[in-house]
């Protein structure tokens, strides 16, 4: 038996009364527009130009302007009928005719109908004019877009509430009354807009005059807000606009747009895409192929032109901040520059509240050069642009990261790693408070050069990796072929490198500041070697101290130096002319094993007070020539000699230096050999002592002295001095370099068996031994015997000052000894009285007297006779045992023109006297006149004739072999 249904729920019989309703309203609707439809087909359309007085009263009416209409017509097609109008024309405000249309063809349709509009809009070969008038109001033929005035923009609700917009073979008029530009004709328009439930999209290809370029493109798609009051709110659409420039000349825009720049010219081609938020542009992209382009980026600022550029720019802007890149672009500026092709990524997002500034900058292939000079022409500030000026920024930044916050001036914090190669940065000298070198005597403390010369350093041909932040970091250098550049710290602050690598680390705690390099691996022409050093900010509580220049700890270590180039290392804080005496000094040599060491605060450079601080640097040298007194220093044709191929060590140490264990030779003495220590206790007053040993021939000696001013020291007592073997030269020199004149010597020349004649015209003095002691005042002959004229003789003397003050020194040698005929007979350089010796026999006893006037000498000799025997006519005649007195000497003076002459006296006993007088002005001396008596009275001399040569005879006879001996 079957159950019985169950009735149906009250909510549900509801439900079914609702849906049959529904189905009936539904049916009822379709009825309605199935009338309407007919109505339209079999009662509009037919009837279509009847109602033209009525459609543009309603035309003219929506769109708050006149309008205007030729003709009309329809046709049925279907279910969608169609119109065309010929001859429309809409009038602006003053009844200027705004938009002529030929032809227009409106299809309608269901939607359309119900919007009181259009389904399609196909206008064909109109005249548009488009005009911005002085108050910034835009009206399109006619059409007020701006909605500030009457119509309030009814124009553009109802244009953009139309399914779609077509304009073929149109031409359109630009007209901006605000900027008094010329009008401007595009010819060829097609434009379509598209719109569809709060979109709308639109294109436009137009071909603008010959001066402008080819024909373009301008595509846009815009989305309208929900809650947009009219569709004609364009300035509240979001969307995007795209524009295609096959061919454009850009100085044309100047004319027609506020592009916030001055467009000097430009030619080629761009494709650009643009954000519109609210009618407003709040970021694009371009893709662009320019020539010849030149821009004006603000007042006062150099156009920045560039010969070619290519690639991809965008940018953004928000109410926080802004964002830019660029992808591949590469561009060649006038002065041939190029951008090899780089991405840059930037952004910045402003302060907001507590929250900081903050920035981002990613990027490669950064070139420095070509950025830095473009960056000189954009609005980047006068301080970075003073800046980029200053440092002249060079080279590739192949990787860069970035970010930072807070204010460009004043950052908070920030963060950097990347890799640059070929980089180059100026020096920037110190700051223009300092004094000039000029000011800067050698008086200055070395502290103060240090501070007021230093400056920011530099550097050219670096590859750097670096990492770090606003705390510290560290970085990897590696330089090939370039530069280091010191301001303030070298005479010359470019220090050229074949190579250079290091590791730096720094630390940043506020005000203190820590640096240090390890693994410093350095080579140039002058030196190679390796080093590592810490940096530190100073302690500014402490007196008279502030943060800079700080405390250096460096140690260096030279496997490879060029001695000439030691001044060009020597900082500023050593004096100037401490630097250049070593510049002129040291003329050669090879530096080995050298060391170098600074430690303590830069404020006491160069440490002139060991517990102040540190300052070392030692050198093995080889092979150097050392002109311990530099030419700058000598007066007159007289220097003092170099050292030459010397060995030994070289010491810079605080406020002085040393050449410790220097073995070597003279410049121009091969034979020399000597040992010396040379050094200058302060740099301030540059006085060089030199100490050493001088072994070998005793003429490469004498040679040396009188070559030297130590010849003025002794009168040239020595000048036509020589002798033979080899002597030791005991030798201490105080020379102050820039008083030469008050130059002190000390030394001893110890004689172990030489022959030695000081004149050509004093004996031979053979197998001397002594010593002769000399300085600056004079010498002294010291225990000094040897063998001379037959016999031995002892010798003493030497020179002392005047007892005149500014006379000239007494140079006198006394020597005692004895002689022989036959000696006689061989000593030449007595000249006519070895000849009168070849009728003398045995030997006598004699004292003899050198003295030296305006560097010629006198000489006297005193003897006796008693034991010589003389074999001549009387009465000159002399048994040997018998005493005849002789005496031999030569007196300096000047005749009336001012010439060297001496006087020649030769006198035995009474009774014979022989006078000559020479001029010795001349390197060979010539008789100038004499006399010789023979038979005198007591007391009586032979008298000089005015010329010529007399003889005063008393005895009956006398032979001819007698005079031909005195002759």
């Amino acid at each position: 038996m079957n159950e019985p249904l169950p009735l149906p729920s009250r909510p549900l019989k509801a439900y079914a009364a609702v849906a049959k309703c529904a189905l009936w309203l539904l049916l009822a609707l379709w009825l309605l527009l199935a009338l309407a439809w007919g109505a339209l087909h079999a009662w509009i359309v037919p009837r279509i130009g009847e109602f033209r007085p009525m459609l543009e009263q309603q035309a003219g009416h929506a769109l708050g302007v006149a309008v205007r209409i030729g003709s009309i017509s329809a046709r049925s097609e279907g279910l969608v009928p169609s119109f065309e109008l010929r001859e429309v024309v809409l009038l602006d405000a003053q009844d200027r005719e705004a938009l002529r249309l030929p032809r227009v063809l409106v299809a309608l349709s269901p939607r359309s109908l119900w919007n009181l509009g259009f389904e399609q809009l196909y206008i064909e070969g109109p005249k548009l004019d488009i005009r911005r008038a002085k108050d910034g109001r835009i009206s399109v033929a006619g059409l007020d877009f701006s909605r500030s005035s009457v119509n309030d923009g009814r124009a553009a609700d109802w244009f953009f509430r139309q399914g779609e917009f077509a304009i073929r073979g149109g031409m359109v008029q630009w007209t901006d009354e605000a900027r008094d530009a010329p009008t401007l004709a595009l010819s060829g328009v097609d434009f379509v807009v598209r719109n569809r439930a709060r979109r709308h999209a639109l294109r436009l290809d137009a071909t603008p005059p010959a001066e402008w370029g080819e024909r373009f493109s301008l595509i846009g798609k815009f989305r309208q807000p929900l809650l947009s009051g009219a569709d004609g709110q364009w300035r509240e659409w979001i969307g995007e606009l795209h524009a295609d420039f096959a061919r454009i000349d850009l100085s044309q825009l100047r004319r027609y747009a506020d592009l916030g720049v001055r467009i000097g010219q430009g030619q080629g081609s761009v494709r650009a895409w643009a954000d519109v938020d609210r009618g407003r542009l709040t970021g694009g992209t371009a893709d662009v192929a320019l020539v010849e382009a030149e821009a004006t980026l603000g007042a006062n600022l150099q156009p920045l032109a560039l010969r070619q550029l290519s690639g991809r720019l965008g940018g953004k802007r928000s109410a926080e901040g802004f964002s830019f890149e660029t992808q591949q672009l590469q561009f060649e500026t006038r002065d041939g520059l190029r951008w090899p092709g780089g991405n840059v990524s930037l952004s910045w997002t402003d302060a907001r509240g507590q929250k900081p500034a903050a920035g981002e900058l990613r990027a490669d292939k950064l070139d420095l050069a070509a950025l830095g000079q473009i960056a000189t022409r954009l609005p980047l500030g006068t301080a970075t642009h003073a800046a980029l000026s200053a440092y002249a920024p060079q080279g590739l930044v192949e990787t860069l990261q970035a970010k930072w916050q807070g204010p460009i001036g004043a950052l908070q914090t920030y963060e950097a790693r990347g890799k640059a190669s070929r980089l180059a940065i100026a020096a920037q000298p110190a700051s223009q408070s300092a004094p000039p070198p000029a000011a800067l005597s050698a008086a200055t403390p070395a502290s103060a050069v240090s501070r007021a010369h230093a400056g920011t350093p530099g550097l050219r041909g670096a590859s750097l990796d670096f990492d770090f932040t606003h705390t510290g970091g560290k970085a990897r250098l590696a330089l090939q072929q370039g530069a280091l550049e010191f301001p303030g710290v070298f005479e010359d602050p470019v220090l050229p490198m074949d190579s250079l690598s290091g590791e730096l680390q720094w630390q940043i705690d506020g005000p203190k500041i820590a640096v240090s390099v390890v693994n410093l691996k350095f080579s140039n022409a002058d030196a190679q070697g390796q080093a590592q050093a810490s940096w530190r900010t100073g302690d500014a509580k402490a007196p008279g101290r502030t943060r800079f220049p700080g405390v250096l700890d460096l140690q260096a270590s030279l496997s490879r130096a060029d001695g000439t180039r030691v001044w060009r290392y020597l900082p500023l804080g050593v004096p100037a002319n401490a630097r250049a005496y070593v510049h002129e000094s040291v003329q050669r040599g090879v530096a080995t094993a050298a060391k170098f060491r600074v430690k303590g605060d830069l404020h006491d450079f160069p440490f002139r007070d060991a517990r102040s601080g540190e300052f070392l640097i030692t050198a093995d040298i080889r092979d150097a020539t050392f002109a311990y007194v530099p030419r700058s220093a000598q007066h007159g044709t007289v220097s003092w000699p170099a050292l030459t191929q010397l060995s030994g060590e070289l010491v810079f140490q605080g406020n002085g230096m040393q050449v410790k264990g220097a073995v070597g030779g003279f410049a121009g003495a091969p034979g020399l050999q000597v040992k010396a220590d040379a050094s200058i206790p302060d740099f301030h007053s540059t006085t060089v002592g030199v100490t050493g040993l001088i072994r070998g021939p005793l003429t490469e000696s004498l040679a040396i002295v009188n070559g030297s001013p130590v010849a003025g020291f002794t009168g040239n007592a020595l000048a036509k001095a020589h002798a033979s073997g080899t002597a030791d030269v005991q030798l201490r020199l105080v020379l102050p370099v820039r008083q030469i004149d008050h130059s002190q010597v000390q030394g001893t020349v110890t004689l172990p068996g030489n022959d030695l004649q000081i004149t050509p015209e004093s004996p031979l003095l053979a197998r001397a031994r002594g010593a002769v002691t000399f300085s600056e005042r004079g010498f002294t002959l010291v225990g000094t015997q040897a063998r001379a004229l037959g016999g031995d003789v002892r010798v003493e003397g030497g020179m002392r000052p005047s007892p005149q003050p500014g006379g000239e020194p007494v140079t006198q040698i006394r020597a005692n000894g004895t002689t022989t005929a036959e000696a006689l007979r061989q000593a030449r350089e007595l000249g006519f009285v070895s000849r009168l010796a070849r009728d003398f026999s045995g030997g006598a006893s004699y004292a003899m007297t050198l003295n030296f006037k305006r560097g010629v000498p006198e000489l006297s000799v005193a003897s006796n006779l008693q034991g010589m025997g003389i074999n001549l006519p009387p009465p000159l005649k002399k048994a040997p045992e018998s005493v005849l007195p002789l005496r031999y000497e030569t007196v300096v003076s000047r005749d009336g023109a001012g010439r060297l002459q001496d006087q020649l006296t030769v006198e035995l006993g009474r009774i014979a006297s022989v006078v000559f007088q020479r001029d010795v002005s001349a390197e060979e001396a010539r008789v100038l006149r004499g006399s010789i008596a023979i038979g005198l009275a007591p007391g009586e001399t032979a008298p000089l004739p005015e010329q010529g040569v007399t003889a005063n005879v008393q005895l009956a006879q006398l032979n001819i072999d007698a005079w031909e001996a005195v002759l």
